[in-house]
């Protein structure tokens, strides 16, 4: 490990990597914002390139930086090395920490340090979406769809909240009615294992929007992308833009229900996520919560499950932030 800086002036690195932008942050370990700075992965070979663009804007009388996190859109089948599940990017932290002025450096999945971040955040930036019976001790859940569609469940502690990982975006996909049966068939066709990524996330949306097109015997003008699609339906100025928001609201709300079968989270369920955080009015429009409770015998279940949806589309980076500054703590702790 490399020494802290001579004036014993803290630094943290938070990453939040995602699979079309990451999101870069250097602060002092009190609180103190340095640098921050997005960048679009397309623009950049891998990881390194970005860091590397990134850290030369920083002072070099800041540097070695105390501790870091990367939030990576992946599996961490691997506690050093991770490969993106939606880009064809490798992140090895061995290596970075070979290259880069970095005192320690941990990797964690994206929604791990989503799952963190939550703590970090203000009243205002949750919306209550139904304020259910929250107890204190129980579990927490949290699902959000961008580029992939990720799932964790938190537990409490004596320290705060313990984050477990899953993969339960990458599970089977249901038709929620036999009007939605040609969508299951639609998505066999293309994928042999068809999973609620597959429909809850960026790419997902533009499925939709043309699954929806020829439901209805329409050929789009054009090809829209998913900002594209979301944005129109809230403008209200293209009706398949707008019915394909209700098709995923339900499909969303669906697999948010799913997810509080499984878990119970009665301290909550948290909507994370970019598409989540810029469509508010659609979700307030009551596609996502109808579908949420939408399960038979278990609805008066699920009606006890607070709500809640992130505005801030901050949190992971926050979170990991709060993972690097507890990693700095715990290192000066054993010293």
């Amino acid at each position: 490990m490399r020494p802290l800086l001579a004036n014993n002036i803290h630094t943290l690195l938070a990453a939040d990597i995602g699979g079309t932008k990451t999101l870069l942050q250097l602060s002092y370990a009190d609180g103190g914002l340095i640098l921050q700075q997005y960048f679009y992965n397309h623009d950049f070979a891998d990881f390194a390139t970005v860091l590397r663009h990134f850290l030369s804007a920083a002072p070099p009388e800041l540097l070695p930086i105390s501790s870091g996190c990367l939030a990576v859109a992946a599996p961490m089948n691997a506690p050093n090395r991770v490969r993106l599940t939606n880009l064809a990017w490798e992140i090895d932290s061995d290596k970075l920490l070979a290259e880069f002025p970095i005192s320690q450096l941990t990797l964690v999945n994206d929604f791990v340090a989503i799952g963190s971040g939550i703590s970090e955040l203000d009243k205002e930036d949750i919306i209550v979406l139904q304020q259910g019976e929250p107890q204190d001790k129980a579990l927490r859940a949290v699902i959000g769809a961008g580029t992939g569609l990720g799932q964790v469940v938190l537990s409490p502690d004596e320290r705060g909240w313990q984050v477990w990982p899953t993969e339960g975006g990458h599970t089977d996909f249901a038709p929620l009615n036999p009007e939605q049966q040609p969508l299951l068939e639609k998505l066999f066709q293309l994928y042999e294992h068809v999973s609620y990524e597959r429909v809850l996330s960026g790419a997902g949306l533009g499925f939709l929007y043309q699954f929806v097109a020829a439901q209805q015997h329409v050929h789009p003008v054009q090809e829209l992308s998913a900002e594209q699609i979301s944005q129109k339906a809230l403008q209200q100025s293209d009706p398949l833009a707008e019915k394909t928001m209700q098709l995923f609201m339900q499909l969303y709300g669906a697999q948010a229900g799913n997810l509080a079968l499984m878990t119970l989270p009665r301290a909550g369920l948290f909507i994370a996520g970019g598409i989540a955080a810029k469509n508010l009015t659609l979700f307030e429009q009551g596609y996502f919560m109808q579908a949420f409770l939408a399960k038979g015998r278990m609805q008066g279940v699920l009606a006890k499950i607070p709500v809640f949806l992130i505005k801030n589309v901050d949190v992971g980076l926050r979170g990991a932030r709060l993972l690097a500054a507890k990693a700095l703590y715990n290192d000066e702790h054993d010293r």
